[in-house]
């Protein structure tokens, strides 16, 4: 038997919570209830270097008794995070694009960061119109890319598809990692607050950088996955299987002054109840 780990979207620089403290809590609750493998799926600091130190620090705090890996999310590529090392880092614990075997077990928990294609908003037949609004409202703006976000999904795509396929030529079952959802039908109820024509567009604009449905596509026709964690939609998202593929939520979420979506009054115990541990 494995026993995994799997949190998204700790947001600890928006959280203002102690980087340190984070740390030492999250290594001494893994380390106590015996986690062989803690998978972070993305959205740690808007910052990828400090995410990266952060794990690497992590990695070396339980060496000897929990693996560490994780894909970035859209905030850990804010800054520092030029597209050619976001793509071909080989920094141990990086998991995009990337695999690993999980010991005396057929399961393969493979990576990617993953990305999104507008098709989960109204607006999917009109990129021209979501990227003009992404360059005004939203902060994807700044993530370094050599070409659109419909180049970047259809990058994320092959990737995946070769990995299923190394995956199937190894016999091995698939639990996938990623950052953004892979199907709309993981997004939250519609607001009753949309009510208006300019909150209708703002809804739409926000919803086109959720996800891509043809990543959960591609998921669902491999015919080897089991498994699929996410993240990037934060509250509570319960579980949901299609053509035998069950997706799970294990966002943090954000916690302020002008926002709360956490359940638990504080961080600690909000990754603590977020945090989903497997037996395998």
């Amino acid at each position: 038997m494995v026993r995994i780990a799997i949190s998204s979207d700790n947001h600890l620089d928006v959280n203002q919570v102690d980087p340190g403290a984070a740390l030492t809590m999250q290594a001494d609750y893994l380390h106590a209830h015996g986690v062989g493998y803690y998978f972070f799926g993305g959205d740690l600091f808007n910052d990828f270097t400090r995410t990266r130190q952060y794990m690497a620090d992590l990695r070396d705090r339980l060496a000897g008794t929990t693996r560490v890996y994780y894909v970035a999310g859209n905030h850990d590529l804010l800054q520092h995070a030029p597209y050619d090392l976001v793509e071909g880092l080989t920094a141990p614990g990086y998991l995009h694009n990337r695999y690993v075997d999980l010991p005396g077990t057929a399961w393969r928990v493979v990576g990617n960061n993953g990305w999104y294609d507008y098709s989960f908003s109204a607006y999917r037949d009109d990129p021209m119109a979501v990227q003009q609004w992404k360059r005004v409202y939203w902060l994807d703006s700044e993530v370094d890319q050599p070409g659109g976000d419909q180049d970047r999904m259809a990058t994320v795509l092959d990737q995946v598809r070769s990995q299923l396929t190394a995956a199937k030529g190894a016999g091995r079952r698939v639990l996938f990692l990623t950052h953004f959802a892979p199907r709309h039908d993981l997004l939250s109820p519609r607001p009753s607050a949309v009510t208006t024509a300019r909150r209708e567009r703002f809804y739409q604009m926000i919803n086109a950088m959720m996800g891509s449905d043809r990543l959960g596509a591609l998921l669902e026709v491999a015919g080897n996955v089991d498994t699929v964690f996410y993240g990037h939609l934060h509250g509570n998202h319960p579980p949901v299987t299609r053509s035998g593929v069950t997706y799970l939520n294990q966002a943090v979420g954000v916690f302020n002054k002008r926002i709360n979506e956490w359940q638990a009054p504080t961080f600690a115990a909000q990754w603590q109840t977020r945090l989903r541990i497997l037996d395998l």
